[in-house]
């Protein structure tokens, strides 16, 4: 299933340790002084870890 493929593709090329460091980032991920875009980037970059 589409489930399945996308834990095995998780779990191959992005290891448990690097998902928990991603999703900290993301949880403390804040706009402050960023512009609008940068923050927008950011934000993409980091939920592309969480599908």
């Amino acid at each position: 299933t589409w489930e399945d493929f996308k834990r095995v593709i998780l779990d191959k090329y992005f290891p448990e340790d690097v998902r928990n460091k991603k999703e900290m980032e993301f949880l403390e991920l804040k706009q402050g002084n960023m512009i609008v875009a940068k923050y927008a980037t950011k934000f993409e970059e980091l939920v592309r870890y969480f599908p």
